[in-house]
């Protein structure tokens, strides 16, 4: 079931390429780096570092973007590309993303997803689902990659991302993520005070044994509330929809009864809405939340710059 639902997440993913692009601009430049680059020790294989930075427009703001189940970084080019024009440094990460989170919801360990989340992200061996050592870690990778990429290109400060004792400057630093990698981004949203949380088409970590939101998705965080947003379709069809409202709701996001704001026929701010849903047609609904819709580059913006 783990390796049917990575797979259908990663068809998923690739069809909505062929919807109609965001507007490329010449302002951004991007590159693809092996995690190999970065430090000797990662595999030569290891799928590379999507980046991308625009040259002219700057926010001072980092977009570290997780991406879903068996998804290469370079298929989120869509979003990546259009956050950069609006004057995001970019980073979309390879990581390891084989096993899907949603079927983990079958399981009686009510800590399934919370070790799950815990492993990937930071590389604590407390999972049985998952095997992340902290070098293969989330957080680990991302540092690594931001380090090489301050010292490969001095003039485009990557050095603001990082601290004195270079760790991840999170305070400046937007997470989002997509399926398995929006619940990526929530958890570091609860355990590192970030700019803000941006989930798409997430998060998925619902207890099918339990009829309830994970543990952790109901635990208080570092981040604000105020600072999470997401983005839905009604019609996902590979997590169900009011599995991804249950957990909006356990993650207090929704109050019991509230639905996202529907923004097929808004325009921004969309009521100033955290929690917002589309029911446009798509090739995937569950990939439509980072496709080329040409009404998501005005939900992007508001999702990643909304006071």
């Amino acid at each position: 079931m783990k390796v049917i639902l990575a797979i259908l997440f990663s068809v998923a993913l690739l069809s909505c390429k062929t919807d109609n692009p965001a507007p490329a601009t010449a302002e951004n430049i991007s590159l693809l780096v092996p995690p190999i680059q970065t430090d000797g020790n990662y595999a030569a294989a290891d799928k590379k570092h999507y980046v991308v930075r625009n040259t002219q427009k700057h926010l001072n703001k980092l977009l570290l973007f997780i991406g879903g189940s068996a998804s290469n970084p370079a298929d989120y080019n869509l979003i990546s590309d259009y956050a950069a024009t609006i004057g995001l440094d970019v980073i979309n990460l390879s990581y390891p993303n084989e096993v899907a989170a949603a079927p983990l919801g079958a399981s009686a360990d009510k800590f399934i997803f919370d070790n799950y989340r815990e492993e990937v992200c930071f590389g604590t061996a407390v999972s049985n689902a998952v095997t992340v050592d902290v070098f293969n870690s989330i957080t680990t990778r991302a540092t690594k990659l931001v380090l090489y990429l301050n010292k490969t290109y001095p003039d485009q400060n990557w050095g603001q991302y990082l601290t004195a004792t270079n760790t991840l400057q999170w305070s400046k630093i937007i997470v989002a993520g997509h399926s398995q990698g929006s619940g990526h981004a929530c958890y570091l949203g609860k355990k590192k005070l970030v700019d803000r949380v941006v989930m798409f088409s997430g998060p998925n970590d619902y207890s099918s044994y339990y009829s309830a939101a994970a543990n952790w998705l109901t635990q208080a965080g570092q981040t604000p509330l105020t600072k999470y947003f997401a983005l839905l379709h009604t019609q996902d069809e590979i997590v169900p929809f009011s599995n991804q409202l249950a957990n909006l709701k356990g993650l207090g996001l929704l109050s019991a009864g509230q639905n996202p704001t529907l923004v097929d026929n808004l325009t921004a701010p969309y009521s100033n809405a955290q929690a917002l849903s589309l029911n446009i047609l798509a090739l995937s609904n569950h990939s439509s939340t980072v496709g080329g819709n040409a009404l998501l580059p005005n939900v992007w913006t508001y999702l990643f710059t909304a006071q």
